[in-house]
């Protein structure tokens, strides 16, 4: 998982509020298109590409460097990328025109549908884009966009548990779930995400909830108050470094992101220890949060042909590939199943876990948008759980 995105998944707590004060904003920004460039049909079948640049608005090492300079020749053109650090800032600098970029290459599904709402992105023309055929049937119809008018997946990740398989039994991890976290033995030796949403999330699925978007205040206390058993029980760790801890034997079980340990096994193990002492669980009922990045182009896009043409381009399944071999994130690709990627090499076979079905991904539970008032209930109650209150 990469820094820039991985900082923003844990800076998501203290940007909560901030999205969900972002909303009028949208809304205001989502008048008649001679006012704004808001565009409510795709563009016509049949243009030709402009003759570029492509301007990308992206995290930072959020794309290979290789697959941009792939596309730049098969099209001729130069691709320009601007990166923002949070979803907080790409929603903010896109509404009030602070950046004019085309494509914009890694949209939440937690805020999409305000972008869609402020006109700030346009419905796609798939004629342009063949290679979505491409795509994951659970991407098909996603439920924050129907019918995927406005946006195509880039990459997805679970929620789950890594660990030292060296160290803990896969049947004992299997049996424990969940409380394999609240585990004693392993006292010093547990962390869980910095993150508002995900660790309250695990302990509501540990405590049997599954509405993980819930807005009932009772709930998400309950949640706080299982997390807080953690504080004296294993004197638990609140972070996201379960990429390198896990592999470098700091932490031995971590609730963490699935692309993390992938990437762990890919960079972050000591040498002569081979991927092999890492495990990670995901719920085999598929009580499991599944979560990805969308691509859409801008409703102001000055190239909108060649925007759809680089979606076209990046899902492709060799270009996905590519990409996935530098950025550790898987692509939403059919072709790019677990035994694929097994048998290239790229993912362990103790590590399949780590690629979800698209089974998996149809049937996973998602984080919904919050209104801001459940939001800002999330957010004090996380709060007072990292104060230790």
């Amino acid at each position: 998982m990469n820094s820039s995105r991985r900082q923003f998944l844990a800076r998501s707590a203290r940007l909560g509020v901030l999205l969900g004060a972002g909303v009028p904003l949208l809304h205001a920004c989502g008048g008649d298109s001679s006012s704004n460039g808001a565009v409510s049909d795709p563009i016509a079948d049949g243009l030709e590409p402009e003759a570029g640049p492509l301007r990308i608005y992206n995290y930072a090492d959020y794309v290979n460097p290789e697959v941009i300079a792939d596309f730049e020749s098969m099209y001729g053109v130069k691709v320009e990328i601007t990166t923002f650090d949070t979803d907080a800032e790409a929603i903010t600098k896109l509404a009030s025109g602070a950046v004019k970029v085309d494509l914009h290459h890694s949209m939440s599904p937690n805020t999409i549908g305000r972008l869609i709402a402020g006109g700030i992105v346009q419905p796609l023309n798939r004629s342009y884009v063949p290679n979505a055929a491409n795509v994951l049937d659970a991407f098909t119809n996603p439920s924050y966009d129907p019918q995927g008018a406005h946006s195509l997946p880039y990459t997805l990740f679970t929620t789950g548990i890594g660990y030292r398989a060296d160290r803990i039994d896969a049947a004992t991890v299997t049996e424990l779930g969940w409380n394999l976290l609240w585990t004693p033995d392993y006292r010093g030796q547990v962390s869980i995400l910095d993150d508002y949403r995900e660790s309250p999330a695990m302990a509501m699925l540990r405590n049997g909830r599954t509405d993980i978007n819930t807005d009932d205040p009772t709930e998400v206390d309950a949640a706080t108050a299982s997390l807080s058993e953690l504080i004296d029980l294993v004197n638990v760790k609140i972070n996201i470094e379960g990429y390198k801890d896990v592999p470098e034997g700091v932490t031995t079980v971590a609730h963490t992101w699935s692309a993390d340990m992938l990437n762990g096994a890919n960079g972050y193990l000591p040498e002569g220890v081979g991927p092999e002492v890492l495990g990670f669980w995901f719920p085999p009922d598929n009580n499991g949060v599944v979560n990805n990045d969308c691509m859409g182009v801008l409703a102001g896009a000055t190239s909108p042909v060649l925007a759809h043409l680089y979606l076209n381009f990046i899902l492709d399944a060799a270009v996905a590939e590519k990409n996935f071999s530098w950025t550790g994130y898987l692509p939403a690709i059919t072709a790019l199943d677990g035994d694929f990627l097994i048998a290239q090499g790229y993912v362990p076979e103790n590590l399949r876990t780590c690629v979800p079905t698209n089974d998996q991904i149809s049937k996973a539970l998602r984080f919904e948008p919050l209104e801001p008032d459940t939001d800002l209930l999330w957010e004090d109650a996380w709060s007072r759980f990292t104060a230790g209150g």
